[in-house]
């Protein structure tokens, strides 16, 4: 497992921001398309418009999977893709903490315990976070 510093994470920002952008976007067009397709199941049997919308809905989920797997192939956590969360994995004095960045933010200023999560980010003092 690599370990950034908030220099390397901020120096990736720009590749991952685009990435994020489009996983909230596919996930948000799924989440409609799969709300479309609950209003057909309510029918009670499959239509050929069901079935489309079904193949649809999957072809959503493998795009976004793969997706997320490109970003963690970075060496990044994708913790969630409502808010567009992202966790770099860093060390602070030996131990695995995560540098947080959240879409929308214009570069990677908060951190969080392996125990912690968003609720419980903090400002990062780059002396800090070591390589």
């Amino acid at each position: 497992m690599h370990l950034f510093t908030p220099q390397e994470a901020n120096k990736l920002l720009p590749d991952i921001k685009p990435k994020v952008r489009r996983l909230i976007e596919l996930k948000r067009a799924g989440e409609e398309l799969q709300r479309e397709a609950d209003r057909y199941k309510l029918i009670g049997f499959m239509t050929a418009e069901l079935a489309e919308k079904v193949a649809a809905v999957s072809a959503y989920a493998d795009r976004i999977n793969t997706g997320v797997d490109e970003l963690e192939d970075l060496g990044v956590l994708v913790k969630e893709l409502d808010m567009g969360l992202v966790d770099f994995p860093a060390e602070k004095y030996g131990e695995v903490v995560y540098l947080c960045w959240r879409y929308g933010e214009p570069e990677v200023s908060f951190w969080h315990s392996e125990r912690g999560g968003y609720s419980t980010r903090q400002p990062v003092k780059i002396q800090m976070i070591q390589p």
